[in-house]
């Protein structure tokens, strides 16, 4: 049977969410979710957006991620509430990015923290990342508190003026 991963293919289940890699099938929900902050987008840029996801998934390989974006699902309604993933497509980044997006609905529900939290465990255990950054605007202090409950340590301002995280993949399998 072949790695899932290897195959650009990514399904993480946790307590209430359901991580995915996005397929051809799930255009209507990439169109209606894939901008949260602005609204749906249409149909033919939503397949574009799949396209170009499911390219950069078959480039992530244990010990290197070059960008991996998973629906999160809701395991009660099926339904896409967001968005998370890595980013190291930035060559000046010495490591991935974490980044999520849920919609507002979904806000103050945990649900960000437990799809975070799935997602470093699969960064460091089954891609065997080195380490991980995060960061959050200044204003978005629900965001720096996720990064504080994953176990993220705070380094400071970034370039912008917001939060700034890291984690080791040893701190993550240490705590």
């Amino acid at each position: 049977m072949a790695n899932p991963e290897m195959a650009g293919e990514c399904f993480i289940e946790t307590a209430r969410l359901i991580l995915r890699t996005v397929t051809p099938a799930d255009v209507a929900g990439v169109a209606s979710s894939w901008k949260l902050d602005e609204g749906p987008i249409p149909l033919p840029e939503a397949e574009r957006v799949i396209q170009r996801m499911r390219a950069n998934h078959a480039q992530n390989r244990p010990g290197k991620i070059v960008h991996l974006c998973l629906a999160i699902l809701s395991k009660e309604t099926n339904e896409f509430i967001g968005w998370c993933g890595l980013d190291h497509t930035q060559p000046a980044d010495a490591d991935p990015a974490l980044f999520y997006l849920l919609k507002s609905d979904d806000w103050g529900k945990g649900l960000a923290t437990e799809a975070a939290r799935a997602l470093l465990d699969y960064a460091f255990t089954r891609m065997e990342l080195p380490s991980i950054h995060g960061g959050a605007a200044p204003e978005n202090l629900a965001s720096k508190r996720v990064m504080e409950k994953i176990g993220m340590k705070y380094v400071g301002l970034d370039e912008e003026g917001g939060y700034a995280f890291t984690i080791s993949r040893k701190e993550f399998l240490d705590s």
